[in-house]
């Protein structure tokens, strides 16, 4: 079991990290928060006995295996370079950074100091894109030779790179995780308004296959509309937000796998569904058995490059959020 550290109790890290943590064999020892009153409720709720406000006094005080940081897209990069500095492995959620040039320079001083990161990119870790990954990889399904993908969510009130670099990297991130690296890329992009977007994208993998990838923020917040779709020889293979398989086979067989959700075992719940806790346990695996942790900040650059090619300028503009769903959820998150 490895030692470990939370820097951030916000939302997302209190509903999806904390509570795979048990998942991954990890010790928290400790939980760091500007907001006292958060850490102090992490602490209370997840077994850290200690508590800080100050991420450097953790890394000071702390005997640690490894770093966890969730704390939101602008301040990732300053934090994983002071765990990256102090020799201790990172997990960082996505994003990493605000732009290429800034995960670049932290996979330099990654690279040049020998301590890996891994990035928050869990839909690699979905037991559905597992599944189909394996599908994929059988002698029966022959040559791949094209993918049709489609992530669309309800309105974040952000600009195009925004909704990119929020959502739309878990798409290219996950086609570049079933597919292989992306050689060529094309692109429409709809605006109506400047927090109103598609991205219909056309892209070409090294290995000669061929794949569209739609991205729009015009559909329901509180419903998945997530779909892949990879064709082989003779074979097709689809995955309905993340949950649904459906494999259609050369001879017409039709095979079809989804979590039974009344039945309590891990491979029903969404931490496992989702890819929360197979990211956690691949990490605390890989710094245990000093093995390579994936998705790292080399998978993180080629994501961000394809990112740059939609939107250049990799201006982050988001304005404030407000969901439905979030007032229950604050019910109890201010326990």
């Amino acid at each position: 079991m490895i030692r470990v550290g939370m820097i951030g109790a916000g939302r997302h890290a209190t509903k999806m990290l904390y509570p795979c943590l048990r998942f991954a064999k990890m010790d928290l020892v400790a939980v760091c928060d500007k907001d006292e009153t958060k850490a102090r409720r992490n602490a209370r709720w997840f077994g850290a006995e200690q508590v800080y406000t100050d991420h450097r006094r953790l890394l000071e005080n702390e005997k640690l295996d490894a770093v966890l940081v969730c704390t939101g897209p602008t301040s990732h990069a300053a934090l994983t370079l002071d765990c990256i500095e102090q020799h201790l492995p990172v997990f960082v959620e996505k994003p990493p950074a605000m732009n290429l040039a800034e995960v670049e320079q932290l996979q330099a001083r990654s690279e040049e100091l020998g301590v890996p990161v891994m990035v928050g990119l869990m839909k690699r870790y979905a037991l559905a894109y597992q599944r189909l990954k394996s599908i994929m990889e059988s002698p029966t399904f022959g040559s791949v030779s094209a993918v049709q993908a489609r992530f669309s969510l309800g309105w974040k009130n952000g600009n195009g790179f925004a909704l990119l670099l929020d959502a739309g990297i878990h798409m290219v991130d996950l086609l570049r995780f079933l597919m292989g690296e992306v050689v060529e890329v094309s692109f429409h992009k709809h605006e109506d308004q400047e927090t109103h977007l598609s991205y219909a994208i056309l892209l070409k993998f090294a290995n000669g296959s061929v794949g569209s990838l739609l991205i729009s923020d015009r559909c329901s917040w509180l419903r998945a509309n997530e779909r892949v779709e990879v064709i082989g020889d003779g074979n097709l293979v689809c995955v309905d937000n993340s949950i649904h398989l459906m494999h259609y086979l050369a001879d017409g067989e039709i095979r079809a796998w989804e979590p039974g959700f009344s039945i309590p075992c891990n491979e029903n719940q969404l931490y496992f569904t989702g890819g929360y806790a197979g990211e956690m346990q691949a990490f605390s695996a890989g710094v245990e058995n000093h093995h390579p942790l994936h998705p790292d900040l080399a998978d993180a650059c080629k994501d961000y490059s394809i990112l740059k090619m939609l939107e250049p300028d990799e201006i982050y503009s988001k304005g404030p959020q407000s969901h439905a769903h979030w007032e229950p959820e604050d019910t109890w998150l201010n326990q």
